[in-house]
């Protein structure tokens, strides 16, 4: 990877093979009688953000407000993360730990799930961009971070800008939301990422299709 190059990386579905909020309510939903309703209307409006139907705003609004959670299930959370990374992205963890410091990863996701992976791979914290959980004194959450840009429609969009990096930008993710930075002039190339899941409107958008992070390696290179 060049020195002037950037790789901007989603995480749900990207980094990961889950989509975190779905496997939070999934936990916190565990106990009740209304889960598999309430699960697919989660996946329901999860698919319309990724598809550009629906801000991603509006979108994470709407899914958190369907069900309530707290500390202990995302701490189970983040240990069935750490068990779906992408295997790809498995294989070349040293591409990670060599080039962290030029690799961000900018997702609608939590902060509180991300780091768990990310400081394994050698990528800085200050280059994780993404929500945080708002936690009561007793462990519950009770809303999001809403001054955070991750928050926002257009969010990665905005935190790119915000960026101002100097050199190529590389944006790999799955959904309306990363291909949105480069819509938006703030990055070079977006490339697909389908290892996880191939949503054909957002390849159709793609400068590129990446089956397997390698793929992406052969492109800095």
């Amino acid at each position: 990877m060049k020195k002037d190059d950037y790789l901007i990386i989603d995480f749900d579905s990207t980094f990961i093979k889950l989509e975190t909020l779905e496997e939070l309510a999934r936990e916190a939903l565990l106990e009740n009688p209304e889960k598999e309703n309430i699960q697919d209307e989660i996946e329901k409006i999860t698919k319309q953000g990724m598809y550009g139907k629906l801000s991603f705003g509006d979108s994470l609004k709407r899914r958190l407000a369907l069900f309530s959670a707290n500390r202990e299930n995302v701490e189970k959370v983040v240990d069935k993360i750490k068990k779906n990374i992408s295997e790809s992205f498995k294989k070349n963890k040293d591409f990670f730990k060599k080039n962290g410091k030029n690799i961000f990863v900018i997702s609608g996701g939590f902060k509180e799930c991300i780091f768990s992976i990310s400081d394994d791979f050698g990528i800085p914290r200050e280059n994780v961009l993404a929500n945080d959980f708002e936690f009561n004194s007793e462990g519950l959450i009770i809303g999001i971070n809403e001054e955070n840009l991750a928050s926002k429609t257009q969010g990665k969009v905005r935190q790119v800008e915000n960026l101002d990096l100097k050199g190529k930008i590389f944006v790999i993710g799955d959904g309306w939301t990363d291909f949105e930075i480069k819509r938006e002039k703030q990055a070079d190339y977006f490339l697909v990422f389908t290892e996880n899941v191939r949503r054909k409107s957002v390849v159709d958008l793609a400068d590129k299709e990446v089956k397997e992070f390698g793929e992406v390696i052969s492109i800095l290179n």
